[in-house]
């Protein structure tokens, strides 16, 4: 009797055991924290990306460098002229070297500062220094801060005549590809003269393909250039997000407008503006956008043709 009551005891205590083993998962499992809504939506964007390939030559070819939370995007035409748009932060300029060698880039046929804050033209006046400059483009909007100073001192300091760019100007580049301003557009009087706004933003073209590249343009931008430009000047292949994927750049009737396959978003990882925003990603998904972030994939290379787009990452 005495050894029958020790083995219901026994049974009775692994019931017990398993009973509190089962309430404790139970517990875990109710304290695990809810799926980052961004995060689950980048992951299905990256799982429906399409398959790296390799172009035929020629081919034009558009990087996003890697330079943390700033711009800088080197254009290579199929002749082998190269164009710098933006110059990232103050300490982007070892990334943006080892680009520009990488492609074997020892002058710059055309320089773009699209606008003077400090995260496109940080280590604009190093490149000023190191690389000799056909052209310079920029907008006479100034900026109290090092980062402009630098770029002006060095832009006088190297002998480089800076021409404003103009919305629905052509920038003279390479014979194979056509290069036009679209923004910025003159200010309404009653709207001021924002800088993001005040983006110089640039369509490329070669062949029937084109790649849109936007700076730090928002929405009030995007409504300018919908307003003064018919929507075949918009559409690209290949659109680079404003103001690196922010909320407040990529507003649904623009974006429709461009139809764009790819897009890439010029951003820092884990930086502290939460780029790329959720409603951004939302957009991209919901418009079957493949999505490219240099948070993530790093410096990211497209190349454009003439009929259509291959993706390098490197």
């Amino acid at each position: 009797m005495k050894s029958l009551f020790r083995t219901l005891a026994c049974v009775l205590a692994v019931l017990l055991l398993l009973m509190g083993c089962s309430s404790l998962r139970g517990c875990a499992q109710a304290e695990e924290p809810r799926e980052d809504p961004k995060e689950a939506l980048w992951q299905q964007l990256l799982a429906a990306r399409p398959d790296y390939l390799l172009p035929p030559a020629p081919s034009l070819e558009v990087t996003v460098i890697d330079v943390g939370q700033g711009d800088c995007i080197l254009l290579r035409s199929p002749e082998g002229k190269t164009m710098l748009i933006d110059a990232g932060p103050s300490d982007a300029f070892d990334s943006i070297r080892a680009a520009l060698n990488q492609f074997g880039a020892g002058s710059l046929d055309v320089v773009i500062a699209t606008h003077p804050h400090e995260d496109h033209i940080g280590s604009m006046a190093a490149v000023l220094d190191a690389y000799p400059v056909g052209a310079f483009y920029t907008i006479p909007e100034e900026a109290p801060t090092p980062a402009y100073a630098g770029m002006r001192a060095a832009l006088e300091r190297n002998g480089c005549p800076v021409q404003y760019a103009e919305a629905g100007m052509e920038i003279p580049w390479a014979e194979s590809c056509t290069a036009t301003v679209l923004n910025p557009i003159p200010t309404y009087a009653d709207e001021p003269a924002e800088l993001n706004n005040c983006s110089i933003v640039l369509r490329v073209t070669y062949g029937d393909t084109a790649v849109l590249l936007t700076g730090d343009a928002e929405e009030l931008a995007e409504k300018r250039m919908l307003d003064t430009f018919p929507k075949s000047m918009l559409k690209a292949d290949v659109l680079k997000l404003g103001h690196h994927g922010s909320s407040t750049s990529t507003g649904y009737s623009f974006f429709l407008a461009v139809d764009p396959d790819y897009a890439v978003a010029s951003c820092g990882k884990d930086n502290e503006y939460g780029h790329p925003h959720l409603e951004t990603l939302s957009l991209l998904y919901d418009t079957r956008t493949a999505f490219y972030r240099t948070d993530y994939d790093q410096t990211v290379t497209f190349r454009l043709d003439g009929t259509s787009v291959y993706v390098e990452l490197t």
